[in-house]
Protein backbone atom coordinates (compact mmCIF):
# COMPACT_ATOMS: atom_id res chain seq x y z
CA UNK A 1 0.00 0.00 0.00
CA UNK A 2 1.38 3.51 -0.74
CA UNK A 3 -0.31 6.24 -0.41
CA UNK A 4 -0.25 10.15 -1.52
CA UNK A 5 0.69 12.75 0.88
CA UNK A 6 -1.01 15.87 1.98
CA UNK A 7 0.93 19.03 0.73
CA UNK A 8 1.51 21.61 3.51
CA UNK A 9 0.53 25.07 3.55
CA UNK A 10 1.91 27.44 5.87
CA UNK A 11 -0.63 29.08 8.12
CA UNK A 12 -0.46 32.55 6.70
CA UNK A 13 -0.99 31.10 3.09
CA UNK A 14 -4.10 29.02 4.10
CA UNK A 15 -5.78 31.95 5.85
CA UNK A 16 -4.39 34.37 2.72
CA UNK A 17 -6.44 31.56 0.39
CA UNK A 18 -9.68 31.47 3.06
CA UNK A 19 -9.99 35.06 2.75
CA UNK A 20 -9.19 35.78 -1.01
CA UNK A 21 -9.77 32.45 -3.19
CA UNK A 22 -6.30 33.03 -4.72
CA UNK A 23 -4.04 33.48 -6.72
CA UNK A 24 -2.07 31.04 -4.06
CA UNK A 25 -1.29 27.65 -5.18
CA UNK A 26 0.59 24.68 -4.15
CA UNK A 27 2.83 23.33 -6.65
CA UNK A 28 0.97 19.99 -6.13
CA UNK A 29 -2.77 20.51 -5.82
CA UNK A 30 -4.77 19.37 -8.14
CA UNK A 31 -6.42 22.85 -9.38
CA UNK A 32 -2.80 24.75 -10.15
CA UNK A 33 -3.12 26.61 -13.56
CA UNK A 34 -1.25 25.91 -16.62
CA UNK A 35 2.42 27.53 -15.48
CA UNK A 36 1.68 30.05 -18.73
CA UNK A 37 -1.24 31.19 -17.70
CA UNK A 38 0.13 32.89 -14.45
CA UNK A 39 -0.18 36.29 -13.38
CA UNK A 40 3.00 37.67 -12.64
CA UNK A 41 5.12 38.97 -10.90
CA UNK A 42 5.56 35.03 -9.40
CA UNK A 43 6.71 34.36 -6.42
CA UNK A 44 8.09 30.75 -5.19
CA UNK A 45 7.87 29.79 -1.26
CA UNK A 46 10.50 27.23 -0.54
CA UNK A 47 14.25 26.28 -0.58
CA UNK A 48 14.04 22.57 -2.00
CA UNK A 49 14.39 20.84 -5.11
CA UNK A 50 10.96 21.57 -6.32
CA UNK A 51 10.72 24.79 -5.71
CA UNK A 52 14.38 25.14 -7.60
CA UNK A 53 12.87 23.04 -10.80
CA UNK A 54 10.35 25.03 -10.84
CA UNK A 55 12.39 28.60 -10.81
CA UNK A 56 14.46 26.85 -13.54
CA UNK A 57 11.22 26.78 -15.55
CA UNK A 58 9.55 29.67 -14.87
CA UNK A 59 12.43 31.81 -15.38
CA UNK A 60 12.64 30.79 -18.86
CA UNK A 61 8.48 31.90 -19.33
CA UNK A 62 8.96 34.94 -17.38
CA UNK A 63 11.79 36.52 -17.20
CA UNK A 64 13.01 39.10 -14.59
CA UNK A 65 10.00 38.23 -12.76
CA UNK A 66 10.37 35.35 -10.35
CA UNK A 67 11.36 35.67 -7.26
CA UNK A 68 12.03 32.52 -5.16
CA UNK A 69 11.78 33.14 -1.14
CA UNK A 70 13.37 30.68 1.09
CA UNK A 71 13.32 31.02 5.34
CA UNK A 72 17.28 30.15 5.52
CA UNK A 73 20.08 29.66 2.93
CA UNK A 74 20.19 27.10 0.44
CA UNK A 75 21.10 23.63 2.25
CA UNK A 76 23.68 21.41 -0.74
CA UNK A 77 23.87 17.85 -0.62
CA UNK A 78 24.61 15.38 -2.83
CA UNK A 79 22.37 13.43 -1.09
CA UNK A 80 18.65 13.60 0.40
CA UNK A 81 20.44 11.52 3.37
CA UNK A 82 23.96 9.74 3.78
CA UNK A 83 24.63 7.27 0.83
CA UNK A 84 25.64 4.59 3.75
CA UNK A 85 22.31 4.14 4.24
CA UNK A 86 21.71 2.54 0.93
CA UNK A 87 23.50 -0.35 2.38
CA UNK A 88 24.16 -2.94 5.35
CA UNK A 89 26.38 -0.45 7.16
CA UNK A 90 23.52 2.07 8.60
CA UNK A 91 20.18 0.01 8.05
CA UNK A 92 21.91 -3.16 10.27
CA UNK A 93 22.16 -0.48 13.24
CA UNK A 94 18.90 0.98 12.63
CA UNK A 95 17.37 -2.40 12.42
CA UNK A 96 18.84 -2.78 15.61
CA UNK A 97 17.00 0.04 17.87
CA UNK A 98 14.17 -1.64 19.44
CA UNK A 99 12.50 1.79 20.08
CA UNK A 100 9.91 3.16 17.65
CA UNK A 101 10.48 6.16 18.82
CA UNK A 102 13.92 6.57 18.86
CA UNK A 103 13.64 4.84 14.85
CA UNK A 104 11.89 8.24 14.20
CA UNK A 105 14.33 10.48 15.95
CA UNK A 106 17.19 8.49 13.65
CA UNK A 107 14.76 8.97 10.39
CA UNK A 108 14.78 12.94 11.25
CA UNK A 109 17.99 13.13 11.85
CA UNK A 110 19.49 11.54 8.79
CA UNK A 111 17.47 13.31 6.32
CA UNK A 112 18.94 16.27 4.55
CA UNK A 113 15.17 17.49 4.35
CA UNK A 114 14.52 20.69 2.06
CA UNK A 115 18.38 19.76 0.32
CA UNK A 116 19.54 20.43 -3.46
CA UNK A 117 22.18 18.35 -5.47
CA UNK A 118 25.31 20.98 -6.19
CA UNK A 119 24.68 20.91 -9.60
CA UNK A 120 21.02 22.16 -9.50
CA UNK A 121 22.25 25.24 -7.17
CA UNK A 122 24.80 25.89 -9.66
CA UNK A 123 21.78 26.25 -12.69
CA UNK A 124 19.97 28.38 -10.54
CA UNK A 125 23.02 30.92 -9.75
CA UNK A 126 23.30 31.38 -12.58
CA UNK A 127 19.93 32.33 -13.43
CA UNK A 128 20.55 34.57 -10.65
CA UNK A 129 23.54 36.36 -11.82
CA UNK A 130 21.72 36.63 -15.86
CA UNK A 131 19.29 38.86 -13.95
CA UNK A 132 16.88 36.11 -14.99
CA UNK A 133 15.76 35.67 -11.63
CA UNK A 134 15.84 36.86 -8.24
CA UNK A 135 16.53 34.66 -4.90
CA UNK A 136 15.90 36.15 -1.25
CA UNK A 137 16.20 34.78 2.62
CA UNK A 138 13.06 36.02 4.25
CA UNK A 139 10.09 34.39 6.11
CA UNK A 140 6.99 35.28 5.11
CA UNK A 141 4.06 35.85 8.28
CA UNK A 142 1.37 37.28 6.34
CA UNK A 143 -0.20 38.17 2.60
CA UNK A 144 -2.48 41.36 2.34
CA UNK A 145 -4.43 41.63 -1.37
CA UNK A 146 -4.10 45.45 -2.21
CA UNK A 147 -5.05 46.71 -5.66
CA UNK A 148 -4.57 43.66 -7.42
CA UNK A 149 -1.60 42.24 -5.91
CA UNK A 150 -0.72 40.17 -2.95
CA UNK A 151 1.49 41.88 -0.36
CA UNK A 152 4.24 39.59 1.22
CA UNK A 153 4.91 41.15 5.14
CA UNK A 154 7.85 39.68 7.36
CA UNK A 155 7.20 39.44 11.53
CA UNK A 156 7.17 43.21 11.49
CA UNK A 157 4.34 43.69 8.95
CA UNK A 158 7.12 44.99 6.68
CA UNK A 159 6.38 44.57 2.67
CA UNK A 160 8.90 41.68 1.54
CA UNK A 161 7.43 41.52 -1.99
CA UNK A 162 4.50 42.44 -4.23
CA UNK A 163 3.12 39.77 -5.91
CA UNK A 164 0.49 38.70 -8.87
CA UNK A 165 0.55 34.71 -7.90
CA UNK A 166 2.11 32.39 -5.04
CA UNK A 167 3.33 29.26 -5.62
CA UNK A 168 3.94 27.28 -2.68
CA UNK A 169 6.49 24.62 -2.88
CA UNK A 170 6.69 23.88 0.78
CA UNK A 171 6.66 20.11 0.84
CA UNK A 172 4.27 17.89 2.65
CA UNK A 173 2.44 17.47 6.03
CA UNK A 174 4.96 15.68 8.77
CA UNK A 175 1.72 13.13 9.52
CA UNK A 176 0.95 9.87 8.24
CA UNK A 177 -0.25 9.98 4.39
CA UNK A 178 -3.62 9.14 3.47
CA UNK A 179 -4.28 9.26 7.93
CA UNK A 180 -8.26 10.33 6.68
CA UNK A 181 -9.68 7.31 5.28
CA UNK A 182 -6.61 5.20 6.33
CA UNK A 183 -7.59 5.58 10.12
CA UNK A 184 -11.23 3.49 10.23
CA UNK A 185 -8.93 0.59 8.28
CA UNK A 186 -6.43 1.12 10.94
CA UNK A 187 -9.30 0.89 13.78
CA UNK A 188 -10.88 -2.03 11.94
CA UNK A 189 -8.63 -4.36 11.23
CA UNK A 190 -6.61 -3.27 14.62
CA UNK A 191 -3.15 -2.56 12.69
CA UNK A 192 0.00 -1.41 15.05
CA UNK A 193 0.70 2.17 15.10
CA UNK A 194 4.08 3.25 16.67
CA UNK A 195 3.82 6.44 18.98
CA UNK A 196 4.76 8.63 16.12
CA UNK A 197 1.18 7.32 14.18
CA UNK A 198 3.61 5.56 11.51
CA UNK A 199 2.56 1.62 10.97
CA UNK A 200 4.62 -0.74 12.60
CA UNK A 201 5.38 -3.16 10.09
CA UNK A 202 7.91 -6.61 10.16
CA UNK A 203 10.94 -7.09 8.25
CA UNK A 204 8.77 -8.27 4.79
CA UNK A 205 6.87 -4.51 5.33
CA UNK A 206 3.26 -6.20 6.08
CA UNK A 207 1.08 -4.40 8.24
CA UNK A 208 -1.85 -6.97 8.49
CA UNK A 209 -2.90 -10.38 6.78
CA UNK A 210 -2.25 -9.90 3.24
CA UNK A 211 -1.30 -5.89 3.54
CA UNK A 212 2.01 -5.01 2.88
CA UNK A 213 3.19 -1.15 2.52
CA UNK A 214 6.08 1.26 1.26
CA UNK A 215 7.13 4.42 0.87
CA UNK A 216 6.07 6.55 3.97
CA UNK A 217 4.04 3.54 5.89
CA UNK A 218 7.55 2.08 5.46
CA UNK A 219 9.72 4.04 7.14
CA UNK A 220 10.07 3.06 10.18
CA UNK A 221 11.85 -0.45 9.08
CA UNK A 222 13.18 0.73 5.87
CA UNK A 223 14.96 4.38 7.51
CA UNK A 224 15.43 7.58 5.76
CA UNK A 225 15.48 6.50 2.10
CA UNK A 226 12.06 4.64 2.27
CA UNK A 227 10.67 7.44 0.45
CA UNK A 228 12.84 7.71 -2.41
CA UNK A 229 13.44 5.36 -5.54
CA UNK A 230 16.85 3.43 -3.56
CA UNK A 231 13.73 2.39 -1.00
CA UNK A 232 11.13 1.61 -2.96
CA UNK A 233 13.40 -0.66 -5.11
CA UNK A 234 14.44 -2.04 -1.67
CA UNK A 235 10.86 -2.80 -0.18
CA UNK A 236 9.56 -4.32 -3.11
CA UNK A 237 12.61 -6.77 -3.06
CA UNK A 238 11.15 -7.23 0.49
CA UNK A 239 8.37 -8.32 -0.28
CA UNK A 240 8.84 -10.09 -2.89
CA UNK A 241 11.29 -12.32 -1.09
CA UNK A 242 8.74 -12.84 1.79
CA UNK A 243 6.05 -14.16 -0.73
Amino acid sequence: MALAKQPYWPDWARQFKQEHGGPVYHIFDENIPELTQLQGPITIIGGGISSVHLALKLSNIYPQDVTVLKRHPFRIHDFDSDPGWLGPKKQRPFRAISSFQKRRETIIQARNKGSIPPDLHKALMNQVKQGLLSVMDVEVKSAVWKDGHISLRDKNEKVIQQTGTILLATGFKSAMPGKGWLTPVIRSHDLRLAECGYPIVSQSLQWGPGLYVTGALAELEMGPISRNISGARQAAERIVNSL
